[in-house]
């Protein structure tokens, strides 16, 4: 029997988050989504009769109204494209086109009322700025935009000071302006996956809506090394038995295999002797940051790092722990948590791609059972909901990105220690 709490998917994707939501009681009834091998995706393992239509912009509330038939709409889940704030974009934000997806997914909210709402996004968008000044025309040059909130860099500089929407945080707090008008209790806070069942740690922005309560707090952390937690989950244990039969996978050139031949489980292009370290990155070997994506061998007793949508490629690869190739496609979905029986479509480049791009299964699962509790309150137990709270959302803000710097302090200590080690 069918759960009479529906959902609609938008920006679905390959359908990373709505697996997890339907695993944990959701009924999906529609999805919208643009790409053509995700649509695909999507009636390989479900139907074309659940596509609503391919752009978001064109989603009506009359089609939305026809799919539910007179039932009621539990959940509308989705995340909007996230290039413009991601730190491997071009980081233009609210300006660029594809930011103005998050706008869309905010008018069908306001149109069609669902109970609750799930927005996801990319970590960064709670430190991202509305525009986006390249470093080298920035007062002081500074990297950290925060600096310019809690310095005087912006004084002697032959470069203008930087203007409100180009500091740190500018993004989210006018969200929060548009939002407001959405008349729902929020929530907001970072996910990483790997401390909810992933074996990855992927950083992921969640903002749950409520319509009639205050909303659920964010799930609780359940892996991690704290007492009384599981263990994080590991490479080992998710893709350990398929070193005999991986199924299809990209490969490396004969050059840069032979660079990652030297590479140690769990080393990086740093564990390679410095003649090869300036051979194999060139011009990059001079370039600030930690380049910890070239020449990335993983190891089979951690998680995974957050997967990209290019294993084989310089920048970005992501070497078995032991065998010399990429991880393969189904690697790649075992450690996004999506079945074993999932078809993905297109060619491989395509099936590395949508799956890259996913929300781990294990956030929608997560996410969708903090909701599921909390529909399933009594409402004598629930909190009537504080639509401005805006101090309470200030607060939620300092609290993600405190969490987005301690992650990265931990990946630079990470880095450092590795470097120590080879």
């Amino acid at each position: 029997m069918k759960s009479s709490f529906n959902t609609i998917s938008l920006f679905s994707g390959a359908m990373g988050l709505d697996i997890g939501l339907c695993q944990s009681g959701f009924n999906l009834i529609g999805t919208v989504e643009k790409d053509k091998w995700c649509r695909k995706t999507i009636a390989l393992n479900h139907s074309e009769n659940l596509l609503l239509g391919e752009d978001v912009a064109q989603l009506e509330k009359r089609t939305v109204d026809g799919v539910l038939d007179g039932q009621s709409l539990t959940l509308i889940a989705g995340g909007p494209p996230c290039q413009s704030f991601s730190t491997g974009g071009k980081r233009i934000g609210l300006s660029d086109p594809r930011g103005n997806m998050i706008f869309e997914y905010f008018r069908i909210i306001r149109e069609n009322r669902p109970e609750y709402f799930i927005f996801e996004n990319v970590a960064n968008l709670i430190t991202a700025p509305i525009k986006h000044r390249p470093i080298a025309e920035r007062p002081g040059k500074n990297w950290n935009l925060r600096s310019y909130s809690t310095k005087n860099d912006q004084a002697h500089s032959t470069f203008p000071p930087l203007e409100k929407e180009e500091l740190s945080g500018s993004a989210i707090r006018y969200l929060l302006d548009e939002i407001e008008n959405l008349n729902y209790s929020i929530k907001l806070g970072i996910l990483d996956a790997s401390e909810h069942g992933a074996a990855q740690k992927r950083l992921r922005f969640i903002m749950i809506g409520c319509r009639d309560f205050e909303a659920p707090d964010l799930p609780e952390i359940t892996h991690g090394d704290r007492a009384g937690l599981r263990d994080v989950r590991t490479l080992r244990d998710v893709i350990y038995d398929l070193q005999t039969d991986p199924g299809a996978h990209s490969r490396y050139t004969e050059a840069m295999a032979s660079y990652f031949n030297m590479v140690p489980e769990g080393g990086n292009w740093r564990s390679i002797p410095l003649a090869a370290q300036k051979a194999f990155l060139g011009k990059s070997f001079h370039a600030g940051g930690g380049k910890t994506g070239f020449l990335r061998r993983l190891s089979w007793d951690r998680p995974c790092p957050t997967l990209t949508t290019k294993a084989n490629r310089k920048s970005t690869a992501l070497c078995h722990p032991v065998a010399t190739r990429p991880l393969s496609v189904k690697e790649f979905a075992r450690i996004q948590g999506f079945p074993d029986n999932w078809k993905f479509s297109g060619a491989m480049n395509q099936q590395y791609k949508q799956i890259g791009n996913a929300v781990p299964v294990a956030i929608g699962r997560t996410l969708g059972e903090v909701i599921m509790d909390h529909k399933l309150k009594p409402d004598a137990q629930k909190f009537p909901a504080i639509p401005s709270d805006r101090p309470a959302l200030e607060s939620m803000i300092e609290t993600a990105s405190l969490k987005l710097r301690r992650a990265a302090r931990n990946h630079r200590t990470s880095k450092t220690q590795l470097k120590m080690n080879f």
